[in-house]
């Protein structure tokens, strides 16, 4: 198949921008695959190994754009480079910034620019390769500005060093490679839309974060802001540094109320002093850690001013109780997970083994890999497999973290392009032995315009290989978002329902469901 490539001298486009580009030309008729990428030599390399180098790019910089597709004949592969121009221009005039004096439209090329053409904003969002990314922070840093850092693969000294600056100019970096934040209802990354209210959300976790103020709008109450960290904020070489800027920001907030904490494994000293920190706040507070070092607390009533929450669900709820001065639930409602863990064992049949998770937010994989792990009596902190994003493999059983930087090198993330795991469920449906799918669906801003739409040719895909082979599987999913999202909460579920997923109400839901569904196969094969 030819592989064509576009060479753009001098043009910059952040990730986010890089990703879009990359799905919608990936979407194109004729197009088999498709990248859009700075020239750094790591980026070079990667189109090597994909296949999609072209001679071009041998004379190619870290400031020049790459733009490569292989299709099916040289005439599709012309019109989608073609396309790839065309939206390179509109996303250059939108970008654009209108000159005081001229009215003439000019586009900031540093830190300094930005600042000067807008004083009055106090946050630089930065979405450059992760080479570059410290650089530009610093400088943001400098001139007074917090820093959300969208870049991923950024070392983790330039993190310490950042969070360090930052903690003596009283400013706040949320990441690097965080994904998700709602600052005063703004989003920024991957958010949702979600009302404004009493309760503050920080998290070492963006679809964790997404799923918790998500939930928190569903039960009526609000968010004040959801600050995200970073996935490495609470390891010990951070200490914890934005994590515990967020609870002094959030604490000294007169609109915040209730405030609650989302975390990705981290060091148990700096979960300490997180939880010694919520305690200090004098406001009711609420607390998850995600596995971690040292076991997932069971439910537990408050520790000093602080509720333990024993999943994502239940931290919504325990903050919805208390921002409306009530005692926070015990634990989750169980009554609906145990009727449909029952109702999906009944319609399996003899040689369906196995419980296979394909998650795009890596949160959710792990929150479903604890629970299987735990239903079959496992270690939590045990479990993981082989295969890169692989957080759980026990027997057959497995759950995937496809937004892993292992899959997401060269190509967008799987919120934004489904792809990837498209094929997987359609792969692993041939073999027949799955017994149940276990997926989360993500709205909100910057995501798949119609990701139930997207979902649904792979689905029916996958069930005429499982049903040839005499097993049709089962899949739950969970649904991510509001009505107000972009992509209306009820009418994705409508579309996921019509294709025969199981809509759970939550990620924990879900997660709970895959525990019950691998616990009755393992006692069926005793």
């Amino acid at each position: 198949m030819p592989v064509a490539g576009l060479l753009k001298p001098n043009t910059y486009r952040d990730s986010v921008a890089l990703m879009v580009l990359s799905t919608a030309l990936a979407e194109a008729e004729g197009v088999l695959q498709a990248s859009a990428m700075m020239a750094t030599p790591a980026n070079l390399e990667i189109l090597r190994a994909t296949g999609l180098f072209d001679g071009a790019f041998a004379a190619a910089g870290p400031n020049d754009l790459c733009i490569a597709v292989e299709a099916r004949d040289e005439a599709a592969a012309r019109v989608a480079l073609a396309e790839a121009e065309a939206l390179l221009a509109s996303a250059g005039r939108r970008a654009g910034v209108a000159s005081v004096t001229t009215g003439a439209v000019r586009s900031p090329r540093t830190i300094r620019g930005a600042v000067q053409a807008r004083p009055d904003a106090n946050i630089a969002v930065i979405s450059v390769p992760g080479v570059y990314a410290a650089l530009e922070a610093r400088q943001a840093l400098v001139a007074g500005l917090n820093v959300f850092l969208f870049s991923d693969n950024v070392p983790l000294s330039d993190e310490v060093e950042l969070k360090r600056l930052a903690s003596e100019r009283g400013l706040l970096v949320m990441g690097p490679d965080c994904g998700t934040a709602l600052i005063a209802g703004a989003p920024l990354g991957f958010a949702n839309a979600v009302r404004r209210g009493a309760i503050g959300v920080v998290g070492s976790s963006g679809t964790g974060l997404q799923e918790v103020t998500s939930l928190i709008h569903r039960t009526g109450e609000g968010v004040s802001h959801a600050i995200g960290t970073g996935s490495r904020d609470l390891y010990p070489e951070v200490g914890g540094l934005s994590f515990l800027a967020a609870v002094d920001a959030l604490t000294a907030d007169p609109e915040t109320r209730v405030l609650v904490g989302i975390a990705k494994p981290g060091d148990p000293a700096v979960q300490e002093r997180v939880l010694a920190r919520l305690r200090a706040s004098g406001k009711p507070a609420v607390v998850y850690f995600l596995g971690g070092n040292q076991p997932i607390p069971d439910p537990s009533p408050s520790q000093g001013q602080v509720v333990v929450a024993s999943d994502l669900e239940h931290a919504a709820h325990c903050a919805a109780a208390l921002a409306r001065g009530e005692t926070p639930p015990d634990h989750p409602e169980q009554h609906q997970t145990d009727a449909l863990a029952a109702e999906i064992v009944a319609r399996l049949r003899p040689g369906q083994l196995a419980v296979r998770g394909l998650f795009a937010g890596g949160t959710l994989a792990q929150e479903a890999a604890a629970s299987v792990a735990r239903a079959l009596g496992v270690d939590p902190h045990a479990v993981a497999g082989d295969r890169p994003g692989e957080v759980l493999r026990i027997g057959r059983h497995s759950i995937l973290d496809l937004g892993d930087d292992a899959y997401t090198r060269g190509r967008p993330h799987p919120l934004i392009d489904p792809r990837l795991r498209n094929a997987e469920l359609i792969q692993q449906a041939a073999s027949g032995e799955v017994a149940l799918f276990v997926l989360d669906v993500i709205l909100g801003y910057g995501l798949h315009p119609e990701p139930a739409h997207a979902l649904a040719p792979a689905l029916m895909e996958a069930r005429e290989a499982a049903e040839a082979a005499g097993r049709p599987f089962e899949v739950v999913a969970s649904l991510c978002g509001t009505e107000d999202d972009p992509q209306p909460y009820q009418q994705t579920r409508a579309v996921l329902e019509h294709y025969g997923v199981r809509v759970a109400r939550s990620s924990s839901m879900a997660a709970s469901v895959a525990g019950r569904v691998a616990a009755s196969l393992a006692e069926a094969m005793r």
